[in-house]
């Protein structure tokens, strides 16, 4: 991997979310970059946007390969003319069935009873409905921008801006399963992921078993295991691909020669468990495990590859930070944490360690996934404060905090979302320089 001083746009900086007030109303500048002597130590790499095909052109081809194989049905007038509605009923025959030998006539295929149409006023036609224009803007904001690229002319720190105030502000449009056409190449914009190869991936698999084979299979049947939605659109067999795959590029880089630069600034990289509940959601909303592959790839290699480390150096320094942040934002709640022996390497390893997938529901963990792709993945650890935040009632007036802390309450990503942008315009200079780079620097 070649070096070179990094892209603000790979981090946009803090400032995009200091004015204004409204978290809901939030924008963008020009260059989201903190500071350059920050962003110089990270890698840089040429920001472009792809034009990305539609599904609905590959749904259509797909479709038009399936109609090819049926038998073209002959053309049946609906409406009948005046003379055949004239004409006398002839009588009815008897003839024997001993000399028929085609077949009868389909009832689908028999002539339908003329019904004229209503009558309309002309000139009179019914509104569009308010869900049918907010979701005509939504799509044109983001579904629109990605697949027929940015108006030209456009830089892409421009269509980036673009793209991130349209998260903040309107958000991804899915299912309440969490399944949306576009989030996928969303991300895939959004983390600068390069195309892939699929032989690349198929390359992997066909590998045999890598040397993390053992963890990955008792990490598996584990990973999400009560939720039902991911279990019922992911296979274990999926799961066990992605992950050895994923470790034999991690043993790659470690054993290349010449030694890669990954291999140089992190030795000891490794697969270690808890990469099984962070590749969860990228297979769930993924089109496929290559694509799935390319996002975790990135994610490890480019944004957390602190947490790779045998002692999850990363993990631990994101703990610390969640100290000192809670303890900047509300010192009352931090002192009563504290005062029960409750620090954040008690409660909130997991919820660092997998960007908060470990807490469920897996639609609202996707939403949060959208922000932090957008404003950077070193944002989680203000997430978990949030989440304390929201808590804090609660937490204050109940007996036993650790038992509510070992097991989050159910996500909400849009009330987390908002308490972090306002906790980010609190934070000094000195602290928020260190979240940004706990997950990518060696302390």
């Amino acid at each position: 991997m070649a070096t070179s001083s990094v892209s603000p746009l790979k981090i946009p900086g803090r400032n995009a979310f200091l004015s204004p007030l409204d978290p809901s109303a939030v924008g963008l500048p020009e260059s989201p970059e903190k500071g350059n002597a920050l962003l110089s130590t990270f890698d840089q790499k040429p920001r472009s946007l792809r034009r990305l095909q539609s599904h609905n052109q590959l749904f259509s081809v797909n479709m038009g390969t399936q109609y090819s194989n049926l038998k073209p049905r002959s053309a049946v007038p609906t409406r009948p003319s005046r003379e055949q509605l004239n004409q006398p009923t002839p009588a009815t025959t008897t003839t024997s069935t001993s000399h028929i030998s085609s077949r009868t006539r389909a009832n689908s295929d028999a002539l339908l009873p003329y019904v004229p149409p209503k009558s309309r006023k002309s000139g009179v036609t019914s509104p569009p409905s308010s869900n049918h224009i907010a979701n005509h803007a939504r799509k044109s904001s983001l579904e629109m921008t990605l697949r027929d690229g940015p108006p030209p002319g456009t830089t892409a720190t421009t269509a980036l801006s673009l793209l991130r105030h349209s998260i903040l502000t309107s958000g991804v449009t899915a299912t309440k399963e969490g399944m949306s056409d576009y989030r996928v190449y969303l991300w895939l914009t959004l983390l600068n992921v390069a195309p892939l190869p699929t032989d690349t991936y198929l390359g992997l698999i066909h590998r045999s078993r890598s040397p993390a084979y053992e963890k990955i299979s008792n990490d598996v049947f584990r990973t999400l295991a009560t939720d039902t939605l991911f279990k019922r659109r992911v296979t274990d067999a999926s799961l066990t691909r992605l992950l050895n795959a994923t470790a034999w590029r991690i043993h790659d880089e470690q054993n290349s020669d010449p030694p890669s630069d990954f291999a140089q600034r992190f030795p000891q990289a490794t697969y270690l468990q808890g990469i099984n509940v962070l590749s969860a959601p990228l297979l769930y909303a993924s089109r496929s495990e290559a694509q799935a592959y390319a996002l975790l790839s990135c994610l490890l290699t480019e944004h957390i590859p602190t947490y790779l480390s045998p002692t999850m150096s990363g993990v631990h320094r994101g703990l610390e930070l969640i100290d000192r942040i809670l303890a900047y934002i509300n010192p009352t709640l931090s002192a009563f944490l504290l005062s029960k022996s409750l620090p954040a390497k008690i409660y909130a390893f997991p919820s660092v360690l997998t960007l908060c997938a470990c807490t469920p529901p897996l639609p609202e963990v996707l939403k949060l996934w959208d922000f932090l792709f957008a404003f950077g993945v070193h944002l989680n650890v203000i997430c978990v404060v949030a989440q304390l935040l929201l808590l804090k009632d609660k937490l204050m007036n109940e007996p036993s905090p650790a038992k509510m802390l070992r097991s989050f309450p159910n996500l909400n990503a849009d009330e987390v979302i908002k308490m972090t942008v306002l906790i980010v315009r609190e934070l000094p200079e000195d602290l928020y320089r260190d979240i940004v780079t706990h997950g990518r620097e060696v302390s």
